[in-house]
């Protein structure tokens, strides 16, 4: 298997530096799985730009997050479960919201609801998909707008298979958000 060590602004190749360097600046820190991507300049440049991208939707902060954590548990990826746990609870959604969608279920917020549901059944490829896009609508959202969820939605898709790939450790600061992945989903 090959080695999918995180990297630090030393050990990464040339082109990922000024990423990890960006990223360090805006968070705070390196997460490992951003570390683990810089193996490959051009998969963190990708992560990163969609990431960017997903910010400038028209979504809020909280119902981006709640989002990712949504897509995030579809795909058992237990980094990325912890990482959006995180950034959710310190973007403003609700610990109620966060923890219902960490366990499978939905937000009592009709609009954060939908935006989950929708986001499920684009993670599982479900028939449904177009329903829950139009229950977006009824919940609020422009046309628009629900093509910029999928923007969202490959935020954690993009790191969940990363993460699969490398099994990147969780960082100190996600580890009071972990979660692990159950029989039940």
């Amino acid at each position: 298997m090959p080695d999918f060590r995180p990297h630090t602004l030393e050990t990464a190749p040339h082109a990922s530096r000024p990423l990890l360097l960006g990223l360090q600046e805006q968070a705070g820190f390196i997460p490992n799985l951003a570390a683990t991507m810089a193996g490959s300049p051009l998969l963190l440049d990708a992560f990163l730009g969609v990431r960017s991208s997903a910010a400038r939707t028209t979504l809020d902060a909280a119902s981006r997050e709640l989002v990712a954590i949504a897509v995030a548990t579809e795909a058992g990826c237990t980094y990325c479960v912890a990482a959006h746990s995180t950034f959710g609870l310190k973007s403003g959604a609700s610990p109620d919201a966060v923890e219902a969608v960490r366990s499978g279920s939905a937000p009592a917020d009709p609009r954060q609801r939908a935006l989950v549901r929708f986001a499920r059944a684009v993670a599982r490829h479900d028939a449904d998909v177009a329903q829950r896009g139009q229950e977006l609508v009824q919940a609020g959202l422009t046309p628009e707008q629900v093509l910029e969820v999928l923007v969202v939605i490959a935020v954690p898709m993009l790191a969940s298979s990363a993460f699969h790939l490398t099994a990147a450790p969780l960082d100190a600061a996600f580890q009071p958000q972990e979660w692990a992945a159950t029989s039940a989903r």
